[in-house]
């Protein structure tokens, strides 16, 4: 009876057993993402799950056999990698790897590798197990993140126009393009401005081939121009299959767009405040490097910040140039001035030694008249001269015109905080609002934007990390905000001058800034019939405090509600 009960217990095991073992071949194969396979002691591959067929790119039948070191690159192998993380595996019972792993077709990922020395119950080496994953998509973000750190650090560090130009193209190369050119709009038209090559002995070779964009005879439907014209970005995967990127690159013959060897291509807008002013061209040219949406999302960004530099150095530029007129004309105006003021006085002493009886009697009035004349035609070019001299004042201050519209000022801080939420991530940084509710009134959207960005940003920058507070309320009349850091804090000494355009106060060595930030504070809020003011102490933190009408008031000087400066067109100039 127990023989017979033996007999026909033995098949449902080995039913079991089988449905265990097809149980457990369905689980390795549903890990898609990790290529999970056996190696012999030697290190061949015993069997092989989907996720490694679609990692690797081999089938079963191909990959069963196959060295560890197949899955490697040459250079790998020349320092014995497999082999030496099989043997940390045998000795230490595990060992990891992470770094360039290849397929099939020989193409490159980045990705990990994970063995696991098998062992049987006599503790006897039976083979390896073997987990990998392609991390690329992870080491893309990584190295996309430390660029953009790298670049935001980089072009913040340089008010010269043309440096920062080049800047850009240098840090393109150097971390997604094999060379990059920047054409800007200009007055000889869309030119471009700046170019840079991986290999720099062919950088003068793509700087010739690349100069003014020709004007096109009817509108471009593809190109650095139609990108400027549109405010759209361009991506070419494979420049090889489109003959219209030669044009787009403004390369005169093919025989030049050989040369440079192009097999991938974007271009992006640069833009700044709204207006798109240029375009940054990025070729690839290594076999196998091709562009896609990534590639093209990670260019949209650096362009972002690429444009907000070169606008400020552009517009600072400017600044300098106005300047160094008004410097040159003041100097002109005050040689000028020297001489009708000398005439004048030569006339005053004549008319008075006319006005003293001479020996021959009284002198004559038509001589008076005269003198009295050339005093007057003296003194109206004095007036020509300060006339001149108000305009050039006028032209370096600007008129600042104000847009109001009804808008809620809890609502414009927390948008101004919503833009800031990737930078205030990295800098570990807590940003807390403190609000009664709406709180609206009368003012321009974009000036009032410009305020909170440099004071918020002033705070992330001198918080030393520190949470940052911004309380907005109201007495009924007039709004009040506050942005309260606990950071370095201000000394008495440069709280005065802190608002003055060009002023630069060292808060901290490792922070640079252009002394325009709150310079631009000033004049808006000013602008707007409010005030702006700063309670500080060295090692405690700053708090500015920002009152503003709710409603539109008669401005405080004539014109001064009116006052535009091309200086304060930027979003935000720290």
């Amino acid at each position: 009876m127990s023989a017979d009960n033996e007999r026909k217990e033995e098949p449902e095991s080995k039913v079991a057993l089988r449905e265990s073992e097809e149980r457990f071949r369905l689980l390795i194969d549903s890990l898609r993402d990790y290529s999970v396979f056996a190696l012999s002691v030697e290190g061949r591959v015993n069997n092989w799950n989907l996720g490694a067929e679609r990692l690797k790119g081999f089938s079963t039948q191909e990959a069963i056999g196959l060295h560890l070191s197949r899955f490697f690159p040459e250079e790998e192998n020349a320092e014995r990698v497999p082999e030496r993380i099989l043997e940390r595996a045998e000795q230490e019972g595990r060992s990891e790897y992470e770094g360039w792993l290849i397929r099939k077709d020989n193409s490159r990922f980045w990705g990990s590798v994970v063995l696991s020395a098998m062992r049987d119950q006599d503790g006897r080496l039976r083979g390896f197990s073997n987990i990998a994953r392609d991390l690329s998509e992870r080491r893309r973000a990584e190295k996309a993140q430390a660029f953009l750190a790298e670049a935001g650090e980089v072009l913040t560090g340089s008010l010269e126009y043309e440096k920062t130009l080049q800047e850009v193209v240098r840090l393109a190369v150097r971390g997604m393009a094999d060379w990059c050119s920047v054409a800007v709009q200009g007055p000889d038209g869309l030119a471009v401005r700046a170019a840079a090559h991986v290999d720099p002995t062919r950088e003068s070779t793509v700087r010739g081939l690349l100069g003014v964009l020709p004007e096109a005879e009817s509108k471009p439907t593809r190109g650095i121009r139609q990108v400027v014209r549109t405010g759209q970005a361009e991506l070419c995967s494979d420049t090889l299959e489109a003959a219209w990127v030669r044009a787009a690159l403004g390369v005169d013959t093919p025989e030049r767009f050989l040369s440079l060897r192009a097999r991938s291509y974007m271009c992006v807008p640069l833009k700044a405040r709204g207006t798109t002013f240029g375009a940054i061209s990025f070729v690839a040219v290594k076999p196998g490097r091709s562009y896609g949406p990534a590639d093209l999302a990670l260019a949209e960004e650096f362009v972002r910040r690429a444009g907000l530099a070169v606008d400020n150095a552009r517009l600072f530029r400017k600044a300098q140039e106005a300047l160094t007129a008004r410097d040159e004309f003041l100097s002109m105006a005050s040689h000028d001035l020297r001489s009708p003021l000398t005439s004048l006085r030569l006339q005053l002493h004549a008319v008075r030694r006319d006005m003293l009886p001479g020996d021959d009697g009284p002198r004559a009035p038509e001589k008076l008249v005269s003198r009295l004349e050339s005093m007057e035609r003296q003194t109206d070019r004095m007036l020509r001269m300060m006339d001149a001299l108000l305009d050039i004042s006028q032209m370096t201050a600007g008129r600042l015109e104000l847009k109001r519209q009804k808008l809620d000022l809890v609502e414009l801080v927390c948008g101004s905080v919503g833009t800031l939420d990737e930078e205030l991530r990295q800098r570990g940084v807590q940003m807390r609002v403190h609000s009664e509710g709406r709180i609206e009134g009368m003012w321009d959207r974009l000036r009032l934007e410009q305020v909170i960005d440099n004071l918020l940003s002033n705070a992330v920058k001198y918080g030393k990390g520190q949470p940052v507070d911004l309380t907005v309320s109201t007495d009924g009349t007039t709004a009040k905000l506050v942005v309260r850091d606990q950071g370095v804090g201000i000394a008495p000494e440069d709280q005065e001058r802190l608002f003055e355009r060009f002023e630069r106060v060292r808060l901290d060595r490792d922070v640079s800034g252009y002394g325009v930030g709150l310079w631009i504070v000033r004049r808006v809020v000013e602008a707007h019939g409010g005030r702006v003011s700063v309670e500080s102490r060295l090692g405690e933190g700053s708090s500015f405090t920002v009152l503003l009408p709710m409603r539109v008031q008669a401005p405080a000087q004539p014109g001064c509600a009116q006052e535009t400066d091309p200086e304060v067109h930027p979003p935000a100039v720290h």
